[in-house]
């Protein structure tokens, strides 16, 4: 077996050994389209083709471990692995993989390693345990959710939920003083920026929910980097005397999502004080969490 480093003709060799790997997860996790790390790695002067570690049996790409090296905190150097992809009956080059990655990010000056996984992402978890990472915190939870699952038949939305289009200044107005509300770490001269990422991410629906010219909440729903999945933004609820509210735009966005074609909407939990009535809703987050490895 050989290891060998990036170069640009290994991305569908790679794209096919992730697809093959995660085809039996429960769910699959984000992971950039061929397309996408071809752009990042050619538009990023500091990208460093020797961390990225393709492991081939004769032809065949059996492994595949992309690392990096990471910040300085308090003294520590830190590097980072992603997913180790492993394929099916391809196990013993675990030790391969290892030795290779951590070996080469030691050598680069790291004191220690990080990673993040979950616990749907098969055999990850157990084997960063194996490596000797430790689970250290959580850092994050989200819910992907079923749109035919979730969409209802019949569904009628009430009447104070008012779509805005966020492409006519009117709109956009509106929006900023809400948006500035509910983000107050975002500033209202960084506010066109903030919306030309959205922009960019191919925002497809916006929606404010009003009562009596009273804005009680806004959801946002766009275009992820996969085909048949889409993003549900925060939901932000100015009062609690409100919190009834989150049911009917889960349920509005949802809709929305499933006519428009999406199989599936990812949902992080942003209020743990929420996650009570999400669950009512029939709707469940997991977490993800960060390991360390220390390093002699």
């Amino acid at each position: 077996m050989e290891f060998k480093i990036y170069e640009e003709s290994r991305l569908k060799e790679l794209g096919e050994l992730v697809n093959d790997v995660i085809k039996e997860w429960v769910r699959d996790p984000w992971y950039p389209t061929m397309k996408q790390l071809k752009e990042a790695y050619t538009s990023n002067e500091n990208f460093t083709p020797e961390t990225r570690h393709f492991l081939y049996d004769g032809d065949k790409l059996v492994a595949f471990l992309s690392s990096a090296m990471e910040e300085e905190v308090e003294g520590v150097q830190w590097g980072s692995i992603h997913m180790p992809f492993i394929r099916k009956d391809y196990e013993e080059v675990e030790k391969k993989l290892y030795d290779k990655t951590i070996g080469l990010l030691k050598s680069k000056g790291a004191k220690a390693i990080r990673a993040n996984s979950r616990q749907e992402h098969g055999y990850i978890p157990d084997l960063l345990g194996k490596w000797g990472f430790e689970k250290k915190e959580e850092t994050g939870r989200r819910a992907i959710l079923s749109s035919s699952e979730h969409a209802v038949p019949a569904y009628d939305k009430p009447d104070y939920i008012k779509e805005i289009n966020l492409n006519e200044d009117e709109g956009l107005s509106t929006f900023k003083e809400v948006y500035l509300k509910a983000r107050k770490e975002v500033k209202s001269e960084d506010f066109d920026n903030t919306m030309k990422l959205f922009r960019e991410k191919d925002l497809t629906i916006s929606c404010i929910i009003a009562k009596k010219d009273e804005v009680l909440s806004y959801g946002l729903l766009y275009k992820g980097d996969l085909p048949e999945r889409s993003f549900m933004s925060s939901i932000p609820i100015f009062n609690k005397e409100h919190n009834y509210v989150l049911k009917d735009i889960v349920n509005y966005l949802v809709n929305k999502a499933f006519k428009a074609g999406y199989k599936e909407i990812y949902h992080q939990l942003i209020d743990e004080e929420k996650e009570k009535m999400y669950s009512e809703m029939g709707i469940e987050f997991t977490p993800s969490y960060r390991y360390e490895l220390k390093l002699d």
